[in-house]
């Protein structure tokens, strides 16, 4: 009789159905049930025992139980029961590490836990120690700390409405309406393509109709004379405005840089291109496409992409813009922002878009400088 599966807080629920096991019923975010304490190990418990180890302490100690499951990576492997109990215990001990890890769906029948920011696939995981270096241990063994450690980048807080008055007078320019048909002549109803079942697997690599976003031309100048007219800042176009971009497409059709004058307000850079698309290269290191995919299975219209444009714009202007380089040992990347009444939030983090060095301390200079991050534009007075 296999021991109490009672190691870990809360009742034991079942692992989450494989993605490969969803694909035609896939459920809304906000429907999908948090899990973070997953049934299934009691085999691993009886197997610590055996092995004269406590499986209390190894859920309370990643690095023992790393170098445990290193130890025995050969006689797991050997059992794929017990390997499963195995990646069923690792992955119950990651999510005590962060109130907001979680078991996920993973592909086929991995194992994966994790949170918005780094997953973990725990059967890859322990058939992999046995092969790793001790120095790949410690890296590895860092990388987790710095997960657990790791607190995200808040949104910015709302700016007040007296603050961003002038945005509320940027009025977006009437889209031109075209219907885009299929080979047969039928309408496409982009934005709604994909309501009732998933996109195919060949949407993902088709693209029909990318003139569809060539509206986003009309919004990127638009807002452009928007935030000239209303903030003190130096408009520049032409190549000289390049000077910011991380990658400089070959199809530039126009570049403008708006530059607050204000040191601590975030630089401004949107370019268009023949693609088309709008790319806009806010702060330091934050670069944006809009579409940032135009393929069939994303099925993005100009509106929607209009207005997440507008949405960052703005935001960088109205200061609820926000950078952080580097954070933790991988010395990571990370950016935030918020649109100026609140209504939208976002946040990511990646590795840093650059590998000069030089250019990675200019910015952990540059941003170091900015004890409270990115400040408003100063507006226009006269």
């Amino acid at each position: 009789m296999e021991p109490a599966e009672d190691v870990f807080a809360g009742l034991p629920m079942p692992a989450p159905l494989a993605m490969a096991q969803r694909t035609s019923n896939f459920l809304p975010v906000e429907e999908v049930p948090v899990i973070r304490h997953v049934a299934g190990y009691g085999s691993f418990l009886t197997f610590c025992a055996d092995q004269h180890t406590d499986p209390r302490r190894l859920a309370s100690d990643v690095p023992a139980l790393v170098g445990f499951l290193r130890t025995h990576a050969a006689a797991l492997g050997e059992d794929p029961a017990l390997l499963r109990a195995a990646a069923v215990f690792t992955g119950n001990t990651v999510t005590t590490l962060r109130p907001d890890a979680r078991w996920r769906s993973g592909l086929r029948d991995e194992l994966t836990v994790g949170n918005d920011d780094r997953a973990f696939e725990l059967t890859r995981l322990i058939q992999h120690l046995p092969l790793a270096t001790d120095d790949q241990i410690d890296a590895f063994l860092d990388t987790v700390e710095d997960w657990r450690l790791w607190e995200p980048l808040p949104p910015p807080a709302p700016v007040p409405p007296a603050s961003h008055r002038p945005d509320a007078a940027y009025s977006r320019p009437p889209l031109p309406q075209h219907i885009f048909t299929t080979p047969e002549g039928e309408p496409i109803p982009y934005g709604h393509r994909w309501e009732e079942e998933p996109p195919p697997e060949e949407a993902y690599s088709r693209i029909t109709h990318p003139e569809r976003f060539t509206p986003l031309r009309q919004v990127a100048q638009a807002l452009i004379d928007h935030l000239a007219a209303t903030y003190d800042i130096t408009v520049t176009n032409g190549p000289d405005a390049l000077q910011d971009l991380l990658r400089t497409p070959d199809d530039v059709l126009r570049t403008t840089r708006l530059t607050p004058h204000r040191p601590d307000a975030a630089p401004l850079t949107i370019v268009t291109t023949t693609e088309p698309t709008v790319i806009v290269h806010a702060g330091a290191w934050c670069e944006l496409t809009f579409p940032d995919c135009p393929c069939d299975a994303c099925d993005e219209t100009a509106e929607t992409e209009a207005e997440n444009l507008e949405h960052f714009a703005l935001a960088v202007a109205a200061g609820t813009f926000r950078e952080r380089y580097p954070l933790g040992t991988p010395r990571a990347y990370e950016y935030a922002w918020a649109a100026p009444d609140g209504s939208y939030e976002t946040a990511s983090t990646s590795d840093p878009p650059t590998d000069s060095p030089t250019r990675r301390q200019d910015t952990e200079r540059r941003l170091t400088t900015l004890p409270h991050g990115w400040q408003s534009w100063p507006p226009r007075t006269g």
